[in-house]
């Protein structure tokens, strides 16, 4: 994250700045978790309480602008009914225009405010404006990039998803990114649970029968909770096999999720913005699209 934010970016102006840097004087009393919450926003970050401790994390992409991995695999057959419950925005909160006040150090540091628009939202959405306030931010391209970023976030991730689960709840973290295959989104169930398993040839608990297009890959829930995905070779009835140069690191443990992907059919990436235990060891997760381009528009 540090490095993230401490990444020069190139300004309209020819200069280069940090991508994330904050200037502030925090001159009165509020609570702890607020004042954090504030400081968080200032990297795209947001707070959330696990173990006892305020954690952080934060909205950014990699260093050498590669696509964001997910840390989990989420299908029909590890989610409580199978189910995923999916909803969209509201077309009234898609800005079209974006008013960001940030310390203009230029006038005394005294309020100012930079406008983001995008004529092509404009033409399609209307005139909806927004006026958000860049925390501790005193450059007018850091305010920019905040309120391109708002504006693509809401044009780009408008999907929002909800699912209940077992233990695999605790797979992800807020801010982290997964994979969800839903057999109602694909068309085709090309996921499920793992019957056996050895590093080359995955066992699945239905007859296999690949999709449309190229470049056909599976994933699987390792032992440690990590996730791989390595090329098919052949398909045999329910028996997939890998080429031994690209095996597994470990067997895939029986009733490990696994998935297929090709160039036609993939799974869909979501971000995790929150976490609820019922206590019952049941937890429900609810998470909104994510799209890689998010961060190559904002900078």
């Amino acid at each position: 994250l540090c490095q993230y934010a401490n990444q020069l970016i190139t300004t309209p102006d020819g200069k280069q700045e940090p991508r994330f840097a904050i200037n502030t004087l925090i001159g009165s009393q509020n609570d702890a978790y607020s004042v954090l919450r504030d400081l968080a926003s200032a990297f795209r970050g947001m707070t959330y309480w696990a173990s006892n401790t305020i954690q952080v994390t934060a909205d950014h992409g990699n260093l050498d602008g590669s696509v964001v991995v997910p840390v989990h695999l989420y299908t029909n057959s590890n989610v409580i009914g199978g189910l995923f419950n999916y909803s969209g925005t509201s077309l009234k909160t898609r800005s079209t225009s974006i008013r960001i006040r940030y310390n203009d150090p230029d006038n005394f540091y005294k309020p100012n405010f930079v406008v983001v628009e995008d004529y092509d939202l404009i033409t399609k959405y209307g005139y909806q404006t927004k006026e958000i306030a860049a925390f501790g931010c005193t450059s007018k391209y850091q305010a920019q990039r905040l309120g391109r970023w708002m504006m693509a976030a809401e044009e780009l991730d408008r999907a929002v998803v909800s699912f209940s689960t077992g233990l695999e709840g605790v797979a992800v973290f807020p801010g982290q990114v997964f994979a969800i295959a839903d057999e109602m989104k694909q068309g085709a169930r090309i996921a499920g649970r793992v019957s056996s398993a050895t590093t080359t040839t995955i066992t699945c608990d239905q007859t296999i029968t690949l999709p449309a297009g190229t470049n056909h890959h599976i994933t699987c829930i390792m032992p440690d909770g990590d996730r791989e995905i390595h090329a098919i070779t052949s398909v045999a009835g329910a028996v997939v096999t890998c080429s031994s140069n690209d095996a597994f690191s470990t067997a895939p443990q029986a009733q490990a999720a696994w998935s297929i992907s090709s160039t036609s059919v993939t799974e869909q990436k979501f971000r995790c913005l929150s976490i609820d235990e019922k206590g019952d060891g049941t937890y429900t997760i609810t998470a909104t699209e994510f799209n890689d381009s998010i961060y190559s528009t904002a900078d």
